[in-house]
């Protein structure tokens, strides 16, 4: 029985081998890495007794083989309850029983020491030598069952009460193994009361220590189902593909020895499995280290190609996303020309958006309309245009035309960008620097980046499309605060004028008074320096400006809009007090749009309070997690005793269009909220019903990784069309 005898000594390694590879590598918690791996030690010290009875040549090596058999045979059943309670986590609460199973193994070791367990051993014709039992063998039997019924009871039980799928799922593969491994090592005790039939538990320990090893190796059993059932399939390919090579080799050493040796053809069987396991993997390793020998420059543009192809969806410009786009090819395959033409939806035309070595004299007057023959090709082919295969085989009366603009682009190959099967790019590529052409793989590896950067195009459309929509609230909520403004102003401005209106009255009669004149002078020059300087406060609030992220003083910022408002605060009998600390550091702030985000929450706060009350704003240096005076972030609150915000709506306040009073557009807080995250702030909120409110507002100190930008997107035309 040759292969019952490899049999075992496959087993062994395989077992003890698992039980290695989770005590090292396994995700599961030590106790039960390390009690798997005990585990696998004695079922593969078992198998190694087995190996050794099946080779005996004389019944005392046999008996001695027996022995070395129960000596892990007796540690199987608490070894494996060890690991099933480590496994379940309850080695502690079943501590007793997990003693007593150990108690009961030392038993039996001095049983089988003075053969009160097996008497010997006997030659038995189908299988070889076996062992005798002795007067107290039913301690070994009911030692090999109660225990491990306890331990998949325990399994069981756990797993009907527990609701987590993953773990449902581990423990489910663990019974399963479990039974397949224990009623299979029962058929051991077949030859003990006279039965035919062999023992096969064996030929099955691969189907109980494989499963449990990648149970507790992976700590999860998410893709097990597919790992079976591949590995079935597998096995079935395999055994397709080897019984006919098997079927010839028996063949050929009929015909040309007369004689089959099955150890040989087995032997075969075994070296074509391994083969047929490790080929594969081999070759594709194999492949990648010559490769990277002999053909290490194409390996490494491969490389650069396969990063940018990554890095391109982070990046958010559409001329950023260009440059990096051309750049990278030509300096990765060494092409002297490179350019990148984009549609143009509103010019109905393909413009020229980067380049490299190329020097038109008016790029922006570069652009390809939709009737382009190029355009038209690319758009029906779906795929790379090279212009000697044009010249060698003409696709249709327009080549020529193609093949013309091509030149003027100093493209040998044009690559359609296709999002949604719409040509929405066209990258043109020149010769190469050392004038090799572009191989299969070239062009695969090129279309695959163009499909990433099809991607990664429409991402930074959709970005500043959103940035245009953001831009648009912004402004709306702009004009929204600046009528709140305007009138609240006109009554400022108005009472000094009053003043200023009755003095020039009284001053001819009353020219000879001095004290009248030099009191009324100096009142009126002190209400025009202070109307010139809300009006200027206006214009700046007023006036449109780019983003320009700068250090400041957010004191002076606020400040600035709280003298703004207090005439409309003054109206409202609400009084604004100001606590600044000092020394604060200066925040990368866009002065503008913070002057926004400190305009509404004041608004905010003087409409809350509709029968006076006051407005606390202070600043302070805090840390991230609010602890002083560490000084991440310059934290900006703005306290008012209004009304206070109901606490459901306290999740919808940064909504758009949300809003709970009368009037208003409901954009300020969002606008708000949107302009300090893109500084890299946060704003939170405390509120309780009449009692009032707080915003903070957390802009954080130094310079921001991405400053603010908001500029106007770039765009190229082009006519290569005549």
């Amino acid at each position: 029985m040759y292969w019952y005898t490899i049999n075992y000594a496959a087993g062994s390694l395989v077992a003890f081998l698992v039980g290695l590879f989770v005590l090292y590598r396994g995700e599961a918690r030590r106790l039960t890495r390390r009690s798997w791996f005990a585990l696998c030690v004695v079922v593969s010290l078992w198998h190694v007794g087995k190996f050794l009875i099946v080779i005996a040549a004389s019944e005392s090596f046999a008996y001695w083989a027996a022995c070395l058999i129960y000596i892990a045979a007796i540690l199987i059943p608490p070894s494996y309850l060890h690991f099933i309670l480590a496994l379940l986590g309850e080695e502690r609460s079943h501590r007793t029983v997990l003693r007593a199973s150990y108690l009961l193994a030392g038993v039996e070791y001095v049983l089988l020491l003075n053969g009160g367990l097996i008497a010997g051993v006997s030659h038995q014709h189908h299988i070889g030598f076996y062992e005798v039992p002795s007067q107290a063998y039913w301690l070994y039997v009911s030692n090999y069952t109660v225990v491990p019924s306890f331990a998949i009871v325990r399994l069981a039980i756990v797993f009907v009460r527990t609701e987590s799928a993953v773990k449902k799922n581990q423990l489910k593969y663990v019974i399963y193994s479990s039974l397949i491994g224990f009623i299979a090592g029962i058929t051991s005790f077949l030859p003990i009361i006279g039965s035919p039939i062999p023992p096969f538990g064996a030929p099955v320990v691969y189907f109980y220590t494989l499963p449990i090893t990648y149970a507790v190796a992976r700590y999860r059993l998410l893709d097990i189902d597919v790992v079976i059932k591949k590995s079935v399939i597998y096995a079935v390919l395999l055994l397709g593909l080897l019984l006919p090579c098997y079927g010839i080799v028996i063949l050929g050493q009929k015909l040309a020895f007369g004689v089959v040796s099955y150890e040989f053809s087995i032997s075969t069987l075994v070296l074509l499995i391994i083969v047929a396991f490790f080929f594969p993997k081999l070759r594709f390793r194999t492949e990648e280290a010559l490769e990277r020998v002999f053909f290490k420059k194409r390996i490494d543009y491969r490389d650069t190609l396969l990063r940018s192809s990554r890095d391109m969806v982070s990046i958010v410009s559409i001329r950023a996303l260009a440059d990096n786009l051309v750049r990278t090819i030509g300096k990765s395959l060494g092409i002297e020309k490179v350019s990148l033409l984009l549609n143009n939806d509103a010019k109905a035309s393909y413009g020229i958006e980067a380049t490299v070595g190329l020097d038109f004299d008016r790029p922006e007057e570069v652009f390809l309309s939709r009737g382009s023959p190029l355009i038209q090709l690319l758009q029906r082919r779906k795929e790379p245009i090279v212009k000697e295969e044009l010249e060698w085989i003409p696709v249709g009366p327009e080549t020529s035309q193609t093949i013309e603009t091509m030149a003027k682009l100093g493209a040998e190959i044009c690559l359609p960008i296709l999002s949604k099967d719409s040509l929405i790019g066209i990258l043109n590529l020149g010769h190469k620097e050392d004038r090799t052409i572009y191989s299969n793989e070239d062009l695969e590896m090129l279309s695959t980046l163009t499909n990433q950067a099809a991607i990664a195009i429409e991402n930074a459309r959709l970005y500043e499309n959103l940035k245009q929509s953001q831009d648009t609230l912004r402004r709306a909520d702009r004009l929204s605060s600046l009528g709140l403004l305007t009138a609240g102003l006109a009554h400022e401005i108005r009472n000094p004028l009053v003043a200023i209106r009755t003095f020039t009255q009284l001053l001819p009669e009353r020219y000879d008074d001095a004290e009248f004149r030099e009191g009324f002078q100096g009142l009126a020059l002190k209400e025009v320096d202070r109307i010139c300087g809300l009006i200027n406060d206006l214009l700046s609030f007023a006036r449109p400006s780019k983003p320009n992220v700068a250090p400041e003083n957010v004191n002076d910022v606020v400040d600035n809009i709280a003298r703004i408002l207090e005439t409309q605060a003054k109206e409202k009998s609400v009084g604004i007090a100001r606590e600044f600390g000092e020394n604060l550091p200066k925040v990368w702030i866009d002065r503008e749009q913070m002057k926004q985000v400190f305009m509404n929450l004041i608004l905010n706060a003087i409409q809350a309070m509709k029968e006076g009350g006051s407005i606390g704003i202070s600043t302070r240096p805090v840390s991230r997690n609010g602890a002083e005076p560490s000084g991440d972030f310059v934290q900006v609150e703005i306290r008012d005793t209004g009304i206070g915000i109901p606490e459901e709506n306290l999740q919808h306040i940064f909504d758009p269009f949300f809003t709970s009073k009368d009037e208003g557009s409901g954009l300020g807080l969002a606008v708000s909220h949107q302009i300090v995250q893109e500084h890299g702030g946060f704003v939170t909120v405390e509120s309780q019903m009449g009692k009032g409110t707080a915003f903070f507002v957390h802009v954080p100190v130094g310079k921001p990784v991405r400053p603010i930008t908001n500029g106007p997107a770039h765009t190229n035309e082009a006519n290569l069309n005549h």
